[in-house]
């Protein structure tokens, strides 16, 4: 495999020194982690994350590792792949059945399954709405992950509450992460979503609905990616480790109130969730933050 073919795709190595750019508010058993790259209680889920950058270098396992977008015409990791035939559907599959037995969980291809399943959604909401708007944001937020070969974390299930009730009725809204203000900039979101695989060591969140959404529901519609050390968002996490023992690789989020701005917005306030079922092990909570499926960052 020629150099010009993994060109500004990371290695294992890269990917570590990457999370140095990152300072999230990560807890490990009650413990606040100064450094996640450095933590050794979260080593073998890093470890493992790194199979899936170091594989994309190796010559005999590119056919599986690596994808061409046709659209771009960039080669990109599989794990970021959107899919153009039934032949990248198998090959995925391939690819996590290698990944998993080297590392006994794959973690990464919950990137794509959820990116295709936005693409999908988008494609729906722009075809109703006679529009492009959704998938022009997508597309520039896709570039830019491939570009940077990055990993997310998916954030989609939301702590829920009293489950018999649909998220605009719970006593604590923060159960579901929702948003909660909007202004001129962007959307400021709040909320816990729980059982995010992978959450302490990842580039970023994409946050996503966990069930199909109603009118009443709107401000709980919401799609975007927030960096993983974006002000107001704390992981709550167990030490990683292979699936079967006791330390695994999820996090709870907690978003008290994160911002975003429109640039990375996916998805805003509707009537439906994206519909993938996809879900991980860890919580997150949103406190104040402002996202629109945009960009977290404030510009």
């Amino acid at each position: 495999m020629s150099t010009t073919r993994t060109h500004g795709l990371m290695d294992g190595k890269e990917f570590r020194e990457s999370l140095r750019q990152y300072k999230p508010t990560v807890y490990v058993d009650g413990d606040l982690i100064e450094s996640v790259v450095d933590a050794p209680s979260l080593q073998p889920g890093i470890n493992a994350l790194a199979v899936t950058y170091d594989f994309a270098h190796d010559p005999a396992l590119a056919p599986l590792m690596l994808a061409k977008q046709t659209v771009s015409g960039k080669t990109v990791n599989r794990m970021l792949h959107i899919n153009e035939s039934a032949g990248d559907l198998l090959n995925k599959l391939e690819t996590v059945r290698l990944l998993c037995q080297e590392t006994g969980c794959a973690q990464r291809y919950l990137n794509h399954d959820a990116l295709n399943g936005i693409g999908q959604a988008i494609a729906k909401l722009d075809d109703a709405k006679g529009s492009t708007e959704y998938g022009a944001k997508f597309s520039a937020y896709l570039q830019r992950v491939q570009d940077e070969d990055l990993t997310l974390g998916i954030a989609m299930t939301d702590a829920k509450g009293d489950r018999s009730k649909r998220p605009n009725q719970q006593l604590n809204k923060d159960v579901y992460v929702h948003i909660a203000e909007r202004n001129a900039k962007g959307i400021i979101i709040t909320g816990t979503k729980a059982i995010v695989t992978g959450a302490p060591y990842v580039h970023e969140f994409l946050v996503m609905p966990s069930r199909n959404m109603r009118e009443d529901d709107a401000d709980f519609a919401v799609c975007c990616a927030v960096p993983v050390d974006a002000p107001g968002v704390t992981i709550v996490a167990r030490p990683a480790g292979r699936p079967g023992e006791k330390p695994e690789h999820g996090a709870p989020l907690f978003f008290p109130q994160i911002w975003s701005v429109n640039r990375r917005c996916h998805f805003r306030p509707g009537v439906r969730s994206l519909g993938t079922g996809v879900s991980g092990r860890g919580v997150g909570v949103f406190g104040g933050c402002d996202l629109q499926l945009c960009d977290a960052s404030p510009t």
